[in-house]
């Protein structure tokens, strides 16, 4: 079972995945505004990579909010939609 880390990991992911597609971004895209690889960012939105506050940061600048907000949001849609249906959901790859 994962833990509450691993949880708000997986709900940071769906956040990244989602504020991406908002905006129009491939993970290519994505991954030029951030200075990330492609593959790194594709390996986190799959839950297969941890990420640091550095990256975190990239991320957050490159979709245009901040990491307090990326974080705010990881963090409500985990309370809102609880562990299991959000990894149920991050796993179907849904939006």
């Amino acid at each position: 079972m994962e833990t509450v880390h691993d949880q708000l990991l997986i709900a940071i992911a769906l956040v990244v995945r989602e504020r991406r597609d908002e905006l129009g971004m491939s993970q290519n895209d994505l991954a030029n505004r951030s200075g990330l690889n492609r593959s790194y960012i594709g390996d986190f939105e799959r839950g297969g990579r941890s990420i640091s506050v550095k990256n975190l940061s990239r991320l957050a600048q490159a979709l245009e909010i901040s990491v307090s907000t990326l974080m705010l949001l990881g963090e409500t849609k985990l309370s809102a939609e609880g562990p299991l249906a959000l990894k149920s959901k991050w796993l179907s790859g849904a939006r």
